[in-house]
């Protein structure tokens, strides 16, 4: 008998009914019908059988089949053991996409149960071929972010650092809230040709800056890449997306600028004023004074208490490339140890130490007027203001940078401390206007 139940270790559950579809002819099709999420299913199963030998679902037998009783003859008989044979398959095969949906909670890319997943993994086992379930994007996204996060770089053999996570995990909520804000369901067919004008108009209308938009392709580029080759999603237009970056204006403080920091009188009488105690603004400070003549990246520099500093150098395993880089250490830095005894303190929350550094390049008169161009929701926007509004915790390593480049330190080594593995990269930190360009040239000349 042929049941019409499929029923999982109390997981998963559904009814499936089988009926009978005419055809203009002496046979009806048999098709499978269920709902699922109120959304009805039907699917032909490929058996054909007539009206009068089909036995319906009563109050005492359960499941839908073809007759078996010996008096119809041999050959009516077989025909109909063999209909009811491959029902039976049928239902396995349902039994088995149950078990699958039952044991999602156990795989980072378990099937869903819906309409679709089902009826595609029936129809394929009917076919006899094996089927590629199309799990959600939003869900195979989750997933692979979290996989990277236990991932290897390919070209430098470590692991994916935090940083990169965080992104991912941005860009798919970037995505998320543009499809909730344009009512559109997150599936597959929504990466195609139109996405990208669509996505970038909503991302200019939010202000995001172009380096953004550029990164938000370039992370969903690795996604769907990896969707492709799982034949999760067939349509090539996410390959033109486009991930060119726009240089962005920054500002470095020269060396007058960071002597100047370092001058600040913290028990001036007016400063004093300003100050709460409890913000540790001094030391804030001094790290970022430290910063500035090592090149090291706020996650770096927030905590030096465990670098291993001795008389004329500094050795720091960096975070973001995992390298450990050998830092000279400029006097004023020594001086900056040998202030905290040996062991630099660590440095209050990355917005706080922002706020910090401007107020501290305010008092000690970095104001002179600066303007600044960056393309931010499709626009150029220029803004002009006082030097110090537009620091920032990474001008630090910028002004290593561009100072030790302007005193003549060949690229290499100011690369072998600041860890940048490609000069096109490192050159982009470095901020040298046309006339001190000139400059420099001119200097070569005198040689």
């Amino acid at each position: 008998m042929v049941e019409n139940e499929v029923s999982v270790n109390g997981r998963f559950s559904m009814k499936i009914n089988f009926n009978l579809k005419g055809i203009g002819s002496k046979k009806s099709q048999i098709w499978l019908t269920t709902t699922i999420n109120k959304e009805r299913v039907r699917i032909y199963t490929g058996l054909l059988i007539e009206p009068e030998y089909w036995i319906k679902t009563t109050r005492t037998q359960v499941g839908e089949r073809a007759s078996e009783d010996s008096a119809l003859g041999n050959v009516q008989l077989k025909y109909n053991k063999g209909v009811n044979k491959g029902l039976k398959k049928i239902l396995d095969n349902c039994h088995e996409y149950g078990v699958e949906v039952s044991q999602n909670h156990l795989m980072n890319n378990g099937m869903e149960h819906n309409a679709k997943n089902f009826s595609d993994y029936i129809n394929a086992k009917i076919r006899g071929v094996e089927v590629s379930i199309r799990k959600k994007p939003a869900e195979f996204i989750n997933a692979y972010i979290e996989r990277k996060s236990q991932m290897v770089n390919r070209d430098t053999q470590r692991r994916i650092v935090s940083g990169t996570i965080y992104n991912h995990r941005n860009a798919l909520q970037r995505l998320q809230k543009f499809c909730e804000d344009k009512h559109i369901r997150l599936v597959w067919e929504v990466f195609n040709a139109q996405l990208e004008e669509r996505f970038t108009a909503w991302m200019m209308s939010k202000n995001y800056t172009s380096n953004t938009i550029a990164a938000q392709y370039s992370i969903m580029k690795v996604w769907l890449t990896e969707a492709e080759i799982q034949g999760l999603i067939t349509d090539k237009s996410f390959h033109r997306y486009q991930t060119k970056c726009h240089d962005v204006e920054n500002v470095y403080l020269t060396e007058e600028d960071i002597n100047k920091l370092y001058a600040i009188d913290f028990n001036d009488e007016v400063i004093k004023t300003q100050i709460d105690p409890r913000d540790h603004i001094e030391i804030t400070r001094d790290l970022f004074i430290v910063a500035c003549w090592t090149g090291l990246r706020f996650g770096d520099w927030k905590d030096l208490s465990e670098a291993n500093i001795n008389d004329d150098t500094m050795i720091v395993h960096t975070h973001k490339t995992d390298k450990t880089v050998i830092i000279p250490l400029h006097p004023m830095v020594k001086a900056i140890i040998a202030k905290y005894g040996g062991v630099l303190p660590k440095s209050v929350d990355k917005s706080k130490t922002l706020k910090h550094i401007r107020k501290c390049a305010e008092w000690a008169g970095i104001s002179e007027p600066v303007s600044l161009s960056r393309v931010k929701g499709g626009q150029t926007e220029i803004k002009n203001g006082a030097k110090h509004d537009f620091l920032m915790n990474h001008t630090a390593r910028r002004s290593f940078a561009t100072n030790m480049y302007l005193k003549g330190v060949p690229t290499i080594s100011i690369m072998a401390i600041t860890g940048h593995t490609t000069e096109g990269n490192f050159l982009k930190y470095i901020k040298v206007d046309k006339l001190q360009h000139a400059r420099i040239v001119a200097q070569a000349f005198a040689q």
